[in-house]
């Protein structure tokens, strides 16, 4: 009987002990699984052009597969920063401006995710937190290493970063000064859920540890081969250097993508069929094929029904010509525009990030979401002072983009370009890659190295390239016509008008001699 008492006695106060570890695992499992991130900046900074700096941030993110919500401080409010966000960054992006917004900063501090701080100005909580004391240097050029990588970084007037570390934290990277004796200092610090960045740049070396820092502390590091991308590809771009590259890659073992705009209309003309004849060569030498966004602002692009409209009839256009896209590229602000984002890039489940360049929201909402597989796009121009080895990983999907060349010499430097890159490519053809756009009633997909349309395997023909070139395609001018008639129309009433004249010449010639006969 007492022994009854005691085995419930013993349950009893096990259930509380229960009840908080399954609550606690719980809490884990859904912070694991969650993929919201918020992102504070305290400016853009458009001034400066360090508005790319946050295109770049989020591009970053969203090839982690997180979905951002990105938000001014401004534009914070109380009680914004709730559970369902698995961690806070906050961005320093101005230094003359600064953290003001109180409220953000008290809601934080009460925030129990991943919090990871960017620049300047970090609180004695955020301090604590990382267990380390900041130091500011000055008038410092600094050298980045990490791993087998480094690069000499511009000048700074002032850098806050951190020592004193305590064990167990993480550095990804290191700062270094060129002085004789050299001090070093972590670049990326981690701590438990907490992170430490002196600064972020949108290119070279730092933005790569960068990603590498971030994408561990949101456990979200992996170790990828970059996707060589060839960017600025256009119907009238010179097709002849185009299939000349891709022949080039072809040879070298090279695989590469293409990001290329295309048409709606006139498709049925041969420049078009031009164009997807070097396009399937592409396909076959183990290339494939990305449609870039249409420019926002032109003519019929300005609603969510127009773009709907026009990617389908991207798509259907160029797999009459037996050319199969594999994904959509654009610049990184659709993915912050509702309209853009819904109506055009998540028809496909694979994206390339591209850097900002002219920026037109349609409905701007800054709540990016994530695909499938999102690659960051980095030039390949911004890796040159990079010293890199064939085994340089990304921790993240990453493409190297280097712009379409538009002549022979632009070709050469692309070829010495490519060979002075040293990585090890990744390869779409020779993994289980999975893809698919889906338009309409169409979905172009690709698996295991083949294309299919609505499931159907489809094949790509060979082009021969000697016929495609030699083959000139006859244009006959709108107005050649209306100019030959024209010009037939004039001479003959220049023969009238000269025939007239002549006659009354005779006329008058013959009047004036009769006049001068009569007064003889």
């Amino acid at each position: 009987m007492r022994l009854n008492k005691l085995s419930k006695l013993v349950s009893l106060l096990c259930l509380p002990l229960l009840f908080y570890v399954f609550s606690t695992q719980l809490v884990k499992a859904e912070a694991a699984t969650s993929n919201k991130v918020m992102l504070v900046y305290d400016s853009k900074n458009t001034t400066d052009q360090y508005d790319v700096k946050v295109d770049a941030l989020q591009r970053s993110l969203t090839s982690m597969n997180l979905q951002v919500k990105t938000l001014s401080q401004n534009d914070y409010k109380s009680g914004m920063l709730t559970k369902k966000y698995v961690g806070v960054i906050t961005m320093i992006n101005w230094k003359q401006v600064g953290l003001t917004n109180k409220t953000f900063i008290k809601d934080r501090s009460k925030f129990s995710g991943i919090k990871l701080h960017i620049g300047d100005e970090l609180t004695s909580e955020e301090k604590t937190q990382l267990g380390a004391k900041s130091t500011r240097l000055y008038q410092q050029q600094l050298i980045l290493k990490n791993k087998n990588t480094s690069q000499v970084l511009p000048f700074s007037e002032t850098i806050d970063v951190l020592q004193d570390l305590p064990s167990g934290s993480q550095q990804i990277g290191t700062l270094s000064t060129q002085q004789e004796n050299a001090k070093i200092y972590g670049y990326g610090v981690i701590n438990g859920n907490y992170g430490f960045l002196p600064y972020f740049d949108s290119k070279g070396l730092s933005l790569i540890t960068a990603t590498e820092m971030i994408a561990k502390l949101f456990n979200r590091a992996g170790s990828y081969q970059p996707l060589l991308t060839i960017t600025d590809v256009t119907p009238v771009s010179d097709l002849k250097i185009l299939d000349q590259l891709s022949k080039f890659c072809y040879e070298n073992s090279i695989p590469f993508a293409i990001s290329t705009t295309t048409v709606s209309k006139n498709t049925e003309m041969k420049a078009f069929s031009k164009f997807t004849a070097v396009l399937r060569n592409i396909e076959n030498r183990g290339g494939v094929i990305f449609i870039r966004s249409p420019e926002i602002g032109g003519p019929g692009v300005d609603s969510g029904n127009d773009l709907r409209q026009r990617l389908t009839s991207y798509v259907v256009s160029l797999a009459k010509g037996q050319v199969y896209p594999i994904g959509i590229s654009s610049e990184g602000f659709w993915n912050q525009d509702k309209v853009l984002r819904q109506n055009f890039l998540i028809k496909a489940d694979h994206w390339i990030l591209l850097p900002n360049k002219q920026v037109v929201y349609v409905s701007e909402d800054d709540d990016a979401k994530a695909a499938k597989q999102s690659f960051f796009a980095i030039s390949a121009s911004s890796l040159n002072s990079v010293k890199k080895t064939e085994e340089t990983r990304f921790s993240t999907p990453s493409a190297v983009t280097i712009p379409m060349p538009n002549s022979s010499k632009g070709l050469v430097d692309f070829e010495k370009q490519v060979n002075k890159l040293k990585f090890s490519w990744f390869d779409p053809m020779s993994t289980s890659m999975s893809t698919s756009i889906t338009t309409g009633t169409s979905t172009v997909s690709f698996k295991d190295s083949n294309y299919f349309v609505n499931g159907k395997q489809e094949e790509i023909g060979t082009a021969d390239s000697s016929k495609i070139f030699n083959e000139t395609i006859k244009t006959k001018p709108v107005l050649s016509n209306y100019f030959n008639i024209q010009g037939n129309v004039l001479t003959i009433l220049f023969i009238i008008v000269a025939i007239i004249l002549i006659v009354f010449i005779l006329i008058g010639r013959r009047i004036y001699w009769n006049r001068f006969n009569k007064r003889k």
